[in-house]
């Protein structure tokens, strides 16, 4: 029998994951007093973007720069300063799988805080941030595949469709985002100190000249030193909605995912000439935007003949991308923390701050359960003192999030919007927004015939049998078994379902 078939070729892409890597930054500064000067770090906190990644053989390379921040004391401790200094690191991350050679795509490295320390030493500041370094390269595939058999009434066919995806298009884009806000005369704010900041995007949407808009929203939280009696720190919050517009490289494809992250955000305020005070705020915007193909194929999983020669298939394993995961959600939580024994008493809370390090998760179908440490910093006034008093704790939490991004998912925490007030003495309760972002792709296993050749010729014993089935069994492998087509298995068994149970009896009969 001589077999005839048509190939095809199969275009998506194959997405590589490189392990997850903690790396240490290092950096230091020299603080303005002199060198005999008591100093007092009070709180240290710390950014990081990565500038760029490529592949290195089985490794994938990533440059960046932690920008550090601290709030210190120097001389006299009631006066707190900011500092903000940076350091660029490079690190090399291995691939979880081995890649094809030759093969080269595109890298996206990602990178998050989990712990910050600073220190005072000889009239400088030691600072150390731990990273987690993540990062996935996209290598397109194209695989060389058995469409289709030509049409034989002595073969069986059991097709397969395959939903894939593939970037067609690509983008960056950087932007400075400026604005002034007008601060209240009732906060009596003498100095702003720094600021952090939120990016959240919203829309996306294409034009017809290959460009893609993003649309979204900055959260602002300013920290300031305040002529309040009892509050000589402060925190102001301010929203600024922003418009990114960025080129792509390829096509606009049939859906679009972009994430805007945070590089920097610089703040200073001034007299404003009317007794009051305003403050400038630049934050330097990044943007991804990628741009996929969703396609679906039909393939050969199996086939056999019923009649002389057997039919041998070679099949290839492959593993493509099928989804892009890019969601953002958002719960509110609420933590209650001990002092710890021996600590000064609380008066009032002035400023609460949150980095979450996340432990664990799992996925109970629409929702996904969180645990991890919340790492919190206190800065408050005490009734015996009116310098600031500074305490470190770690809490556990459990957070559920509204999300479907299952286990393949790669997650990323933040905090914003923390609020701190004073229950007791030595309790603080202490609210806040716990955003999740879930990036990644959702993957396709498949066995795709490549090719099939004849075989032996086996004998077929004529008659009837009856085959219980097994467990697993399928009305397909029973027809392979027997080189018979499913729809006569089904004829002389009317009531059999398509995934019969196991012990089920089938007749079968050859002539």
């Amino acid at each position: 029998m001589e077999l005839q078939y048509m190939k095809d070729q199969l275009e998506t892409e194959q997405v590589l994951q490189a392990k997850p890597t903690q790396v240490t930054v290092e950096a230091e500064a020299a603080l303005p007093g002199g060198l005999r000067e008591e100093a007092k770090v009070y709180f240290a906190d710390a950014s990081v973007s990565v500038q760029s990644g490529e592949m290195n053989g089985s490794r994938v390379v990533a440059e960046g720069r932690v920008t550090f921040h601290a709030l210190y004391a120097q001389g006299d401790m009631r006066h707190v300063a900011a500092l903000e200094t940076a350091a660029d690191f490079t690190q090399s991350l291995p691939l979880k799988e081995e890649m094809p050679s030759a093969a080269a795509g595109a890298v996206r490295p990602r990178a998050q805080v989990q712990h910050v320390s600073a220190k005072a030493f000889n009239g400088r500041l030691l600072l150390r941030a731990v990273i987690l370094l993540t990062a996935e390269a996209a290598l397109p595939r194209t695989v060389s595949y058995i469409r289709d058999l030509a049409e034989n009434k002595d073969i069986q066919k059991d097709m397969q469709v395959l939903s894939l995806q593939r970037a067609v298009g690509e983008g960056e884009g950087q932007m400075l985002l400026r604005e002034e806000f007008d601060l209240s005369d009732v906060l009596q704010v003498k100095e702003t100190l720094y600021a952090s900041a939120h990016a959240q995007a919203e829309d996306i949407f294409g034009g017809a000249d290959g460009r893609a808009t993003v649309t979204g929203h900055v959260e602002i939280e300013a920290y300031h030193t305040s002529l309040m009696p009892g509050r000589p720190l402060i925190f102001t919050r301010h929203t600024v909605p922003f418009e990114q517009t960025v080129n792509l490289t390829g096509a606009l494809g049939s859906q679009m995912a972009a994430t805007t992250s945070v590089r920097d955000v610089a703040v200073l305020s001034q007299d404003n000439g009317d007794g009051g005070r305003l403050m400038r705020a630049e934050v330097q915007l990044f943007t991804e935007i990628t741009a996929v193909e969703n396609t679906e194929t039909e393939v050969i999983r199996d086939a056999f003949t019923t009649q002389g020669e057997t039919m041998e298939l070679t099949r290839q394993h492959v593993v493509f991308r099928s989804g892009t995961i890019n969601e953002q959600t958002a719960e509110s939580g609420k933590l209650t923390l001990v002092l710890p024994e021996g600590s000064p008493r609380v008066k009032t809370v002035l400023l609460g701050f949150a980095r979450p390090i996340l432990l664990g998760t799992e996925q109970k179908g629409a929702k996904l359960h969180a645990d991890g440490v919340m790492e919190t910093t206190l800065l408050y006034i005490t009734d015996d003192s009116d310098v600031p008093v500074s305490v470190s704790l770690e809490e556990p939490f459990h957070t559920v999030f509204s999300t479907e991004a299952g286990q393949e998912a790669a997650l990323q925490m933040s905090v914003s919007q923390v609020d701190v007030s004073a229950v007791t003495g030595d309790r603080v309760e202490m609210k806040y927004i716990l955003h999740l972002h879930a990036f990644g792709v959702n993957k396709t296993h498949a066995d795709v015939a490549v090719s099939a050749v004849p075989g032996e010729v086996k004998q077929i014993e004529k008659g009837v049998a009856l085959y219980f089935i097994q467990p697993g069994d399928t009305l397909w492998d029973i027809a392979r078994h027997y080189r018979m087509a499913v729809q006569e298995i089904c004829r002389m068994n009317p009531d059999l379902s398509m995934q019969p149970a196991a012990g089920t009896p089938v007749i079968t009969y050859r002539r």
